[in-house]
């Protein structure tokens, strides 16, 4: 029942204090989304005319001999530590009530974004550079790195919508995001194999990063802005 001092969830009296945890992970969630777009977005204005968001990679915007390299470095930082912390402080209890099902679900997501929040090593040059090449780039620590620990969070983030909505399913509070999991379950995953084609050969592999990368902003931004949602509108029992 409800009264001045909260409502009551679950048999306890849950005041302002346990509603407004959740509420600030969400908000922190979408400020991490933000960022992540930011960090390529704005970026972008300022690589030159030989760099090209076709061709080349969101991470050769954080290369050694990018210009203010600092910028995607930091907003990629914030974005992964934030979705991180969304995902364990504030999504991850939030879900509890779907018991066992798919618990790793919301984990997979915590680390993907972590992996592909770090910058380091650094890559030593952008392939838009005169005299950078593949090899240069592959066989360095920050190359090599990056290629590794990118694709692994790529391929983590891009299938860990299926198993999340069906913990996300057992909530009802959490069902409305339905249409939304649905489709990032079919285009995240053919988002990450056209990405993987695209690096075999050479062709369109920056414009395809971008589309992975926003397909994956947009599903966990939803998930955010449902998080605040449920957080201000939480499920109330009678005493």
């Amino acid at each position: 029942m409800t009264s001045g001092q909260g409502i009551v969830i679950g048999g306890h009296r849950a005041g302002r204090s346990r509603v407004a945890h959740p509420l600030a992970w969400g908000v922190l969630g979408v400020i991490a989304q933000a960022a992540f777009m930011a960090g390529w977005l704005v970026a972008e204005t300022w690589q030159g005319p030989r760099y090209g968001p076709v061709t080349n990679t969101i991470s050769d915007m954080q290369a050694a001999t990018a210009p203010h390299a600092w910028f995607p470095i930091t907003c990629f930082a914030v974005g992964g530590l934030g979705t991180f912390c969304f995902a364990v402080f504030g999504l991850r209890p939030a879900l509890a009530g779907a018991g066992k099902v798919a618990t790793h679900a919301p984990w997979m997501l915590a680390c993907s974004a972590l992996a592909l929040g770090n910058s380091f090593p650094l890559i030593p040059c952008r392939l838009a550079d005169p005299g950078c090449t593949v090899h240069h780039q592959l066989y360095s620590p920050g190359g090599l790195t990056d290629a590794i620990v990118a694709s692994l969070a790529f391929l983590v983030l891009a299938f860990t919508p299926s198993p999340l909505w069906q913990r996300l399913q057992v909530v009802p509070q959490w069902r409305r995001l339905k249409p939304v999991m649905l489709a990032a379950r079919v285009i995240c995953p053919l988002c990450f194999i056209l990405l993987s084609v695209s690096s075999l050969t050479g062709t369109a592999e920056g414009l395809m990063e971008r589309i992975l990368t926003a397909s994956c902003v947009l599903w966990i931004s939803a998930l955010a802005i449902t998080l605040i949602v449920v957080s201000r509108h939480p499920a109330k029992t009678q005493e």
